[in-house]
């Protein structure tokens, strides 16, 4: 999202989640009047509401502990806001969150430029950083879920390796110093202002992946993904299907995984296919496992666009008086 953007674009984003809603609507409703709807929403009806009370607080404790991460993240990197400022702007980012491009991310870093003056080179790090624990997070969960699904290790450890090929030059800073002042060297005297906000970008990330405050972000995100994990477990045993935490864990993340390899915005579509298809192969039926892919994904994914939504007026009006 560049620095020229302004309440036109923001429209079209909106309009954006408008059309994964439709989309995503429209996908669950075809399959379910292929199969009955009938039959899927007596599944969905079936489900206590205690159970969807504690899914819906369970991703409030993840977006919780998140934000966390994304303060003590920003703060290292001299990002001086209260707290709840702060988390405003992180929650925020979700109403985009089923966006191309992962807008969401880049609005918060808007956010924070025009409402508080940091610049992009500045705050980039946080982008990356938040992207990447979150990754290996997930990547981590789902590792230590294959167990039960022996016959999926060989694309895990595929996607282990080139979580670990692009988090290096992040954990070592140095190389890409070095990749950046080989451009220099070509291209880099008739852009000199760019690269310099690339090597301020850099240095930024240099301080935020040392062991101890990545360590704590990787941490955080560790828990707070295992809350969503534990969420469906809960889900799949009101649905009658007493699944262990590590295979609800592995279909939760490796779902997320291929949704994120899919490139759709949100994972939409891809995410829901291979969650269903490694329930069924569990032994869910598929009824049920269509419910319960709806309920889990109306709990996460949405759940979190739409408090986004709720909370993003606050960061945009801080915004906009500074733009004024």
């Amino acid at each position: 999202m560049s620095e020229k953007m302004g309440d036109g674009r923001l429209k079209r984003l909106e309009f954006a989640v408008i059309l994964a809603v439709i989309a995503f609507v429209a996908i669950m409703g075809g399959v379910a009047i292929w199969r009955g709807a009938d039959q899927i929403l007596a599944h969905v009806y079936s489900v206590p509401g205690t159970i969807i009370a504690a899914l819906l607080g369970l991703s409030v404790f993840n977006y919780a502990v998140r934000a966390i991460r994304w303060h003590v993240f920003s703060t290292s990197l001299g990002v001086r806001l209260p707290f709840f400022q702060n988390a405003s702007i992180f929650v925020g980012g979700f109403a985009l969150t089923t966006t191309p491009g992962k807008a969401g991310e880049a609005l918060r870093l808007w956010l924070l430029e025009k409402g508080y003056g940091y610049s992009y080179s500045r705050v980039t790090p946080l982008f990356v950083g938040d992207r990447l624990s979150d990754m290996l997070a997930i990547l981590v969960l789902c590792i230590a879920g294959v167990g039960a699904f022996s016959a999926y290790a060989n694309w895990i450890f595929a996607i282990a390796v080139g979580m670990t090929l692009v988090m290096i030059p992040f954990l070592r800073p140095a190389t890409l110093d070095w990749v950046v002042n080989r451009l220099w060297g070509l291209v880099g005297r008739r852009k000199p202002r760019l690269f310099a906000k690339i090597r301020a970008a850099l240095r930024g990330t240099a301080a935020l992946f040392t062991p101890k405050l990545f360590g704590t972000g990787f941490a955080l995100a560790l828990i707070g993904w295992l809350a969503e994990a534990w969420s469906f477990q809960l889900l799949l045993q009101a649905l009658g299907y007493n699944l262990s935490l590590l295979q609800a864990m592995f279909v939760f993340t490796f779902a997320l995984i291929a949704g994120t390899l899919s490139m759709l915005p949100g994972g939409l579509g891809g995410a829901e296919a291979v969650m269903m298809a490694l329930l069924t192969s569990l032994g869910v039926g598929f009824d049920e496992a269509l419910a319960a892919t709806v309920i889990i994904r109306l709990t996460t994914l949405w759940f979190s666009t739409a408090l986004g939504f709720a909370v993003l007026p606050w960061p945009l009006r801080r915004a906009r008086r500074g733009r004024a």
